[in-house]
């Protein structure tokens, strides 16, 4: 499985219809973990970004329906990240030579 990060804007539409994102929130989740999907944190932001959502995914295809679904509502728009666990950095980053 893999790292994604979500990085999210609700669109102006999104916003008028903001008091249904809980169910557009779990239709986008129910589709992902049909996919192989699993959230490891979402949380709502204030500022440049509306929510901010790691995923683990089973590879960059499953990511990117993840984001096609989420996108697909007109309610957001989505800038997908692929990522890595701090402690898998460190560990590669010390294997480079000095």
């Amino acid at each position: 499985m893999a790292l994604y990060v979500h990085l999210v804007k609700v669109t102006p539409q999104g916003a008028a219809r903001i008091r249904e994102a809980s169910g557009t929130y779990e239709h986008v989740r129910k589709f992902a973990e049909s996919l192989g999907c699993k959230p490891v944190q979402i949380v709502a932001c204030f500022g440049e970004y509306d929510y901010v959502g790691i995923w683990d995914c089973p590879d960059q295809v499953a990511a990117l329906k993840l984001a096609g679904c989420a996108v697909s509502t007109g309610n957001v728009q989505v800038q997908t990240l692929p990522a890595c666990r701090i402690e898998d950095f460190f560990r590669i980053m010390s294997e480079l030579p000095r």
